[in-house]
């Protein structure tokens, strides 16, 4: 049950559309009110149009548990077909909240086949991959109204947020963890993604 895709509900598609791409991503295929971007590596990104708040939610191969055992939504369908082009973003995952991190990681590996790679007990930062490809990051949340996130990993945070800067994109906060530092964004359409220097585990 590979991760293969992060499907997307946003309120702001064409907007997101645009940052996404600031991000790395190469435009695939785009049929209002849908759209496909291509990262240089992991998972695909499918926005669609939708009303509302953003939602992100990973796409899995075969069949399993329709959410966690928090409430994160959970999909399952067949790869999409390969992409002819490819980003230049690298995809670390997507980053869901959890209240019970032991017993979410035990979760995550008894129905979805993932195995601990890192884990940083001071910042509840749990990273988790499958054998047959893809990752999640599970992080700490003392309440479930948070949302889940897209983080990308960078080798640079500061010339990162820097070079974003030039297009008028500004970090909603930046702080140094553990492993590196970490930048915080809110895409148009209210999705958070996080930039994760590429020092940490998932280099």
């Amino acid at each position: 049950m590979a991760l293969h895709t992060l499907r997307l509900a946003t309120p702001e598609l064409e907007a997101d559309l645009g940052f996404f791409q600031v991000l790395g991503y190469a435009l695939c295929e785009l049929e209002e009110p849908r759209a496909r971007l291509i990262p240089g590596s992991g998972p695909e990104l499918h926005l669609e149009h939708a009303g509302g708040q953003p939602q992100l939610v990973p796409v899995l191969g075969g069949l399993g548990p329709r959410e966690d055992l928090e409430g994160n939504p959970l999909a399952y369908a067949p790869p999409p077909r390969a992409a002819t082009s490819r980003g230049q973003a690298i995809v670390l995952g997507p980053v869901l909240p959890v209240v019970d991190l032991p017993s979410s990681l035990a979760w995550y590996e008894r129905h979805l086949g993932l195995r601990e790679r890192f884990s940083e007990a001071d910042t509840g930062w749990s990273e988790l991959e499958h054998p047959e490809g893809g990752r999640f990051v599970l992080a700490f949340a003392p309440e479930l109204d948070t949302p889940a996130m897209l983080a990308l990993a960078v080798r640079d945070a500061a010339a990162e947020v820097e070079r974003l800067g030039e297009y008028d994109f500004l970090p909603v906060w930046t702080r140094s963890v553990p492993w590196g530092r970490m930048a915080a964004y809110a895409a148009p359409g209210g999705l958070p993604v996080l930039l994760v220097e590429a020092s940490s585990s998932s280099g």
